[in-house]
This record gives C-alpha cells, structure tokens and sequence, in this order.
C-alpha cells in the first residue's frame, strides 16, 4: 500500500506532519472560512424585494456595518419618513400656539371669576371664559395625544425605511453576488460573503474514531495540487452523528459511513494560499 506522507514546515504544528496511511486518523474534509459563509439577504417578506444600488462587487472586502445594497422602496419609504416628520413639526407648532391660548385663557378666567364675586361682570361673561380655558385645555391634550401618536407613526416608517437597505453583517470578501441591480432577490439571497483571513478544515471523522479525537490535537492537511502540505489544531468537535457528505475517490469506499464533523484551525499562512480554494475537498490525518 502506498504511503501517505505529509510534510509540514509551519511551526504552528508542535508535532511533524510525517505521518503513513495508517497513522493517526485519517477523514475527509473541506476548507471553510472560520466565520462561515455568509447568506445576506433581506427583511422584506415573503413578497421579496428589488434591488436598486449595489455599493460592492465580488471580490470586494467591506467592513462590518457597511452599506452593500439599497431596494426599490427606498425612495419611497423615505418621503413616508419625511412626511411623518413633518407632520410632527406642525403639530408641534400648533401644540406651542395652544399654550400660549391656554395660558392667556386661563388668566381672562381666573380674572373675570374674580370679577364675578364682586358682581362686576355678567355670569354668561365668566362662564364663556370658562368655557374657553376648557376648550384649550382639551385642544392642548388631543394635540399632544397627535403627537404621540405621530412620533409611534415615525418610528415604523424609519423600520421600514431601514429594512430597505442591506448592510454587511461582519468584516470580510464579497464572495458571490446573486442579484443584481434591477432583479429581485430570490431565495439565494443577495450575495454571500466571509472573512477569509482565518480558515478552518471541516474534517468527517468517523463515529467509531471520534473518542479518539481530543481539542488541542494536531492535524496534517492535503490534497492533489497543493504546493505543500499544512498543519492545522483541533479546535471543535461536532455535536451531531449523521452520514458523510464527502466521498473517496475509491470504488471500494463505504457511501453510507456516520461521521461527526471535527473543525481544525488551519495555521495562519494558510489563508494566503487557500482563501481562493473555499469548500475544496482535502485529506485531513489527525495525529492523537
């Protein structure tokens, strides 16, 4: 049988990646970004959405919290924004002439209620002053129930303004867009992206392999085509039996295998060499 054999250089593997076919426990696996790859779509609804501006193409690297894409109802949930302010701004102007009439209102009846004590004006006078301090009052209350109610109605027009645009949920590369301006999104989503500084193998280790797998343990990761071979640390281990993804190359190989998915972190020169080569399939030997 033929050896496998794994050199790696990189001092981040405290043990030599010099291992046969029948060293450590060998799995197949997949390059994965540490963050995972990213869907970003939309909050529209179900009805899905419209694409008016994209600020990125693919390839591009955005930061957390950037603008990657404006929808069509954007214009217009803005103006329903501005209008609402507005709205606001009239009622609050009408609500500072109200005081201003309240408190005029108030001093006529205070006055003319005294003035009816010493009989010096007519009862019908004092009760229309009354009547008008009221009035103001009631008017001052309802303006301010309009405002109350206007500012609720603002606060939903800005949500509604808001999920008209899309930002970046993390630092990283635009790895694939799948609508573009003009088209609606779909249940791909807008794009998909990662942060392709950190990279980690997804290795399929066997159920009946896996008490021998522990964090902390060092693994040797290659595949046909690679210039050199990398190490990598066990860094998770999965939590769910179920069946491979992944299949060898040989006739022979059992199709119907229970695997658990170990995470290695690949060592940091990797992501240089590999960020281009995301889900490829390599061999991962794990040294217990």
């Amino acid at each position: 049988m033929s050896m496998f054999t794994v050199m790696c250089s990189s001092v981040f593997a405290e043990t030599p990646c010099r291992l046969g076919a029948q060293q450590g426990i060998g799995a197949l696996g997949h390059i994965e970004p540490r963050s995972r790859v990213i869907k970003v779509s939309h909050n529209a609804g179900p009805e899905g959405a419209r694409v008016e501006q994209l600020f990125f193409q693919e390839t591009d690297s955005v930061k957390a919290g950037e603008k990657l894409a404006i929808l069509s109802e954007y214009i217009k949930r803005k103006a329903e924004v501005e209008a609402a302010r507005m709205r606001i701004k009239v009622l609050e102007a009408a609500r500072t002439v109200e005081q201003i009439t309240l408190a005029f209102n108030k001093r006529e009846n205070e006055r003319h209620q005294s003035l009816e004590l010493s009989s010096a004006v007519s009862i019908s006078l004092a009760d229309a002053k009354q009547l008008a301090f009221d009035q103001s009052a009631t008017n001052l209350k309802r303006l301010s129930a309009e405002i109350a109610r206007a500012q609720s109605e603002l606060k939903v027009a800005q949500a509604e303004l808001e999920n008209t645009l899309i930002y970046a949920p993390i630092t990283g590369t635009i790895m694939k867009i799948f609508t573009r301006p003009s088209e609606r999104i779909g249940d791909n989503g807008l794009l998909e992206m990662a942060d392709l500084s950190r990279l980690d193998v997804v290795a399929e280790v066997y159920e009946s392999e896996l008490l021998q797998v522990k964090i902390g343990q060092q693994g040797c990761i290659t595949a046909t085509g690679f210039k050199r071979s990398y190490s990598g640390q066990v860094r998770e281990l999965g939590f769910q039996v179920r069946k491979n993804d992944l299949n060898d190359t040989d006739p022979l190989a059992d199709r119907d295998n229970r695997i658990i998915e170990v995470r290695l972190t690949l060592e940091p020169e990797a992501a240089a060499d590999l960020r281009h080569q995301i889900f490829r399939q390599v061999k991962v030997r794990i040294i217990p």
